[in-house]
């Protein structure tokens, strides 16, 4: 059963928000959470994806696709895959400011753990097509098939999410976590 953490706020944070004229929010349930999540996961397209092995972290910036909360990755190779093959566990943040805006109260972001399946183009083509065609790529892909894609072993990373933590203070939302588990 998925629960919500809120940590109390702190009174500098509570003195900048009254001062920008920010109420925070409180959440009823955790689906009211997940509802300001895909919000913003919509809102943005790109993710910072951190994968490790050995030890050794690495992350690096994707486009993505979603469905709710979980993320699609289309990637053509790199070392992440390497590091998932070790270790499924990731971690990804997703962030941005408000236009126009410097100061706390102008950063928004999502930080997402989480399991990533690796969906490659030739060992599971079924797969993967039906993942590409949910996408713009898909009209081609309908056409000319793999062919519509240039010419590397392409693989889709999914993940699913289950804990994710927000800060979107312009929202009224100060670090609250959601956690499947």
């Amino acid at each position: 059963m998925a629960r919500l953490q809120i940590p109390k706020t702190s009174p500098t944070i509570a003195e900048i928000c009254r001062a920008a004229g920010i109420k925070l929010k409180k959440f009823g349930t955790p689906a009211e959470f997940l509802q300001e999540a895909v919000r913003y996961i919509e809102k943005n397209d790109i993710v910072h994806l951190a994968t490790s092995k050995a030890d050794v972290p690495r992350c690096t910036p994707l486009g993505y696709q979603n469905v709710g909360t979980t993320l699609y990755i289309l990637c053509e190779g790199g070392g992440k895959f390497a590091n998932l093959k070790a270790n499924p566990r990731v971690c990804y943040s997703i962030a941005s400011r408000s236009k126009g805006r410097r100061g706390l109260t102008s950063v928004q972001g999502l930080q997402c753990w989480g399991d990533a399946d690796v969906i490659s183009m030739r060992e599971n083509p079924e797969a993967f097509g039906k993942l590409i065609r949910l996408w713009s790529i898909g009209k081609q892909f309908k056409k000319k098939g793999p062919r519509a894609l240039p010419p590397f072993h392409y693989r889709i990373i999914k993940i699913v999410p289950h804990r994710m933590r927000m800060l979107n203070l312009q929202r009224g939302i100060n670090n609250v976590t959601w956690t499947k588990r």
